[in-house]
């Protein structure tokens, strides 16, 4: 509560603003009336006039803006009315009058600047009070959301860690399982292989003994399924490695030299272009540029030269692989990495493919008949880099 709500509630004056105001400036003429009588009949000079200010503080409880001045206006009139009355008995005091109006019309203007002053501080006040409730408020609620943001996210953070231990065990779990059967398949497969290569010493020793031209064209037939078995039981090997590794940067032109220098091929030449490229696969890309040499060499018939080149495209990097035998029939290509298909087990186009899916690489063939096959291989964007001396 200000000051001047606190005189206000002393003097309650009226029951509204207005009545209080009225009755102030009721007051205020009638203690003005009896000062000027006062100096009229008691001519104490300054001792008397000084009674005036009381009139004038007084000025401060009106509500209108400018009742100081016109309080000061009615002293200023007093105090002449006054001089009037006592001129004959005593005309020296005009000039300590007319001084002591000067003084009245500076001190009405102090009280004038102080009020309104301190009604600017009091709005100035109240505004900032207001503010600072707000600023409470919402100090309140940012802490009530970081509360329940926080509570929140300790919930979530909760679940994330009661999950990611639950998954934590799940691949724990596969992981073991995973190893017991990798450990099964590869006991199973080395067994098969043996027996297998058993059963095909067996059938050379057999058809050594045996000269009747149909049995030896049976035990040829049993010798061929044999071999297919030996080469499916290979392919379950390599396709139960795809993945297994993580995918790594490979310098796809050492691939191509390394995978090249196993075959006895002197009359085949090798164009290699790919000095500077890396691309981002599976460690098994070895097993894709050997088997795309190899069906080169074992289909092409007359095969002599591979190349492998690169170029860039709209979807990324292309790697090239061309050769300049009889190519694929328009038939085949339609079919040519399905399962199963083509003249020896069917399987490596299609192990080819699915190597080159675990880094979302793409295969197709794109030669035409008798001029040679040609395969592009497209790594995506952010899958390859190419060093700049060989850009």
């Amino acid at each position: 509560m200000t000051i001047s709500q606190i005189i206000m509630t002393i003097v309650v004056l009226g029951r509204t603003r207005d009545e209080n105001d009225r009755l102030i400036q009721l007051a205020m003429v009638c203690m003005c009336t009896g000062i000027l009588a006062a100096d009229v009949l008691i001519p104490l000079g300054f001792v008397i006039w000084i009674l005036y200010l009381i009139p004038l503080l007084m000025s401060v409880w009106l509500s209108y803006r400018y009742s100081p001045f016109f309080t000061a206006w009615v002293v200023s009139g007093a105090i002449l009315i006054g001089s009037f009355m006592t001129a004959r008995t005593d005309p020296s005091d005009l000039p300590n009058r007319a001084i002591f109006i000067l003084i009245t019309a500076i001190i009405a203007l102090l009280i004038h600047e102080i009020q309104t002053s301190y009604a600017s501080l009091e709005k100035e006040i109240a505004e900032r009070t207001i503010a600072q409730e707000n600023l409470e408020d919402l100090t309140l609620t940012l802490e009530k959301r970081v509360a329940d943001r926080t509570l929140e996210l300790s919930k979530v953070n909760e679940a994330l860690t009661n999950d990611n231990a639950e998954r934590r065990k799940v691949e724990t779990t596969l992981f073991v399982a995973n190893q017991k059967l990798n450990l099964l398949s590869g006991i199973t497969r080395h067994d098969i292989l043996n027996r297998v290569c058993a059963l095909l010493l067996e059938l050379d020793f057999v058809r050594e003994l045996i000269q009747d031209s149909q049995v030896r064209e049976h035990m040829d037939a049993m010798g061929r399924l044999a071999v297919s078995i030996q080469e499916q039981i290979a392919f379950t090997k390599d396709y139960q490695e795809i993945g297994v590794m993580a995918p790594l940067w490979h310098d796809i032109a050492s691939v191509v030299r390394n995978s090249a220098a196993q075959f006895n091929a002197p009359e085949v030449h090798f164009d290699i272009a790919l000095e500077g490229v890396e691309v981002y696969a599976d460690p098994l890309i070895t097993k894709v540029i050997y088997n795309l040499i190899d069906n080169a060499l074992r289909h092409g018939r007359h095969v002599t030269r591979i190349g492998f080149s690169y170029q860039r495209s709209g979807k990324g990097l292309v790697i090239i692989c061309e050769d300049n035998g009889v190519g694929i029939s328009y038939d085949d290509k339609r079919h040519l990495f399905i399962r199963g298909f083509g003249k020896n087990s069917g399987l490596g186009l299609f192990l080819i493919r699915e190597i080159l899916a675990i880094t979302g690489t793409t295969i197709v063939e794109t030669g035409e008949p008798g001029n040679g096959a040609r395969f592009e291989l497209t790594w995506p964007v952010g899958q390859y880099r190419i060093l700049p001396a060989a850009s």
